[in-house]
């Protein structure tokens, strides 16, 4: 079917509407996605009478990194998954729907006894807490820029002419993605040596 406007001939104006179509129904399927993001914070317990003991604690208690096989003060690990739904429309295969789940565990150092401690002492652990925990919310923004990333190419892919072509071509990319994310992280760390330039340092002298 052809639509043809006012004064003009069908050689000119002639628009396929069948085009039309498949064009908006690309497009629809992107529409109201998003990733389903869950997050669970965690604290692990030091005590001591002193900013020294505390430190002690931290390092024999701090999270293990798990490639590095290092403990540090807090951490932040996450996970990705996808699943997705093609259908057929004409010859072609397309994502009909897909659901793109983010999980983040983040980990961070409680001074349980802190109560006790000289008030400047205090003041140091809540300065370097709130940057511990503001690095640690970088990685989470990592995490969460690759699972938008994925979801987006996933939603925005065009389609194939069979299911096998599809899902090797969507299995490849969004691991791609997925590693250029990990890269980014890991990069992080190292630029801000896992939160030390961002104040993420006790003992400090950031408290007066």
């Amino acid at each position: 079917m052809w639509l043809i406007g006012p004064g003009n001939s069908a050689r000119q104006s002639a628009v396929p509407i069948r085009l039309i179509l498949f064009i908006c129904l690309f497009a629809s399927f992107d529409a109201g996605a998003a990733p389903v993001i869950n997050r669970k914070n965690s604290t692990y317990d030091v005590n001591g009478a002193t900013p020294q003991e505390v430190r002690a604690q931290i390092d024999i208690l701090g999270p293990m990194h798990p490639s590095e096989k290092k403990r540090y003060d807090g951490i932040t690990e996450w996970d990705l998954s996808w699943k997705y739904q093609m259908s057929r429309r004409g010859k072609i295969w397309i994502v009909t729907s897909r659901t793109v789940t983010l999980d983040v565990r983040v980990k961070v150092p409680q001074w349980a006894d802190r109560k006790k401690a000289p008030p400047l002492a205090r003041r140091q652990w809540k300065i370097y807490q709130s940057n511990l925990i503001r690095h640690e919310q970088g990685h989470v923004n990592i995490a969460m820029r690759a699972a938008h990333a994925i979801d987006k190419y996933i939603g925005t892919y065009g389609g194939a002419s069979s299911v096998e072509h599809m899902r090797a071509a969507i299995d490849r990319n969004t691991k791609l993605i997925l590693e250029k994310y990990r890269k980014y992280d890991t990069s992080y760390d190292k630029r801000t040596r896992h939160g030390a330039t961002q104040g993420a340092k006790f003992p400090n002298n950031l408290a007066k």
